[in-house]
């Protein structure tokens, strides 16, 4: 997987975190925020990884190993 494929698959679900959010915000009772939010952190998990994976691909392409 190249860097632009990974930036593509990182970008994508930022809207969806903003759509989170504003459910977050919107949330009448505790337990549905609190249902949002594990949402929310799956997500951001998610996207941690794909950071992670990014970084290596960079660092492997810096070293002329791709």
């Amino acid at each position: 997987m190249d860097i632009y494929q990974l930036k593509q698959r990182i970008d994508a679900p930022v809207e969806k975190l903003v759509t989170l959010g504003n459910e977050y915000i919107k949330s009448k009772d505790e337990i549905a925020a609190r249902k949002v939010l594990v949402k929310m952190f799956g997500k951001i998990s998610q996207q941690t990884l794909l950071v992670g994976v990014q970084n290596a691909q960079l660092d492997r392409n810096q070293r002329g190993l791709k």
